[in-house]
């Protein structure tokens, strides 16, 4: 049965959350001291397009970092194809991402892994952003996606991580959502380049996909035992 509309499917509803988005970012980071990793810095104020990769947890501050650097590098991101899906992709939008592609494990995510694919393959310098567990549980085990993504199109993936202090998780969620607060202090931690041959098998690519995985932890924890040191 079809799903029944609703207030947040009207473009009202798109525009105010874009706006709002918008606003949060720019009083979030304006009030931030950022220590941020200079690698990363290089790779962003090129045109060298790339897969970026970060856990669930952290999304919200590292797309919202990244989306600082669209103007220069245009990035499309993937959501979920749910209606939490299309809030994130709403803001998304907002803050400057070119091209949402709306899928997940659960519902149209060959589809648009394809997309962003084709994307990214026919669109010269179009980077890509997607959040590696997905929208559910559990918590930072990687999904194959953003590999099968650099694969297709022939990309490098860097994986980027935000940690903040102090630490305002919510807890209860099961991904530990980071929501910094205002005049936090913040780290952006990367690791890459990472290259996935093009020929790369099934055996492969779950070979890679668990070293990739430990290398996202491995930066996580860093990054967070990092800022836990500033003053």
């Amino acid at each position: 049965m079809p799903r029944r509309p609703s207030i947040l499917d009207t473009s009202f509803a798109a525009t105010t959350i874009a706006t709002v988005g918008r606003v949060y970012r720019a009083v979030m980071f304006a009030s931030m001291r950022i220590d941020v990793d200079p690698r990363v810095v290089a790779l962003l104020r090129t045109r060298e397009p790339a897969v970026f990769l970060c856990w669930h947890q952290d999304l919200l501050f590292t797309f919202g970092w990244l989306s600082r650097f669209n103007v220069r590098r245009p990035t499309a991101v993937l959501t979920s194809a749910s209606r939490d899906g299309g809030i994130a992709a709403a803001l998304c939008s907002g803050i400057g991402y070119r091209e949402i592609a709306r899928g997940s494990s659960a519902r149209r995510g060959a589809a648009a892994l394809l997309h962003l694919s084709r994307v990214s393959r026919d669109r010269s310098g179009m980077s890509v952003a997607i959040v590696a567990d997905g929208p559910r549980p559990p918590a930072r085990l990687l999904k194959p996606g953003g590999l099968v993504v650099a694969r297709d199109a022939g990309l490098p993936i860097w994986l980027l991580r935000t940690s903040w202090r102090p630490d305002a998780s919510l807890r209860r969620t099961w991904a530990k959502f980071h929501v910094p607060r205002p005049f936090a202090r913040g780290v952006v931690c990367a690791d890459g380049p990472i290259l996935v041959p093009p020929d790369l098998d099934r055996e492969g690519l779950e070979r890679l996909r668990g070293d990739v995985e430990r290398r996202m932890n491995a930066l996580a924890d860093a990054a967070d035992a990092k800022v836990a040191a500033l003053g």
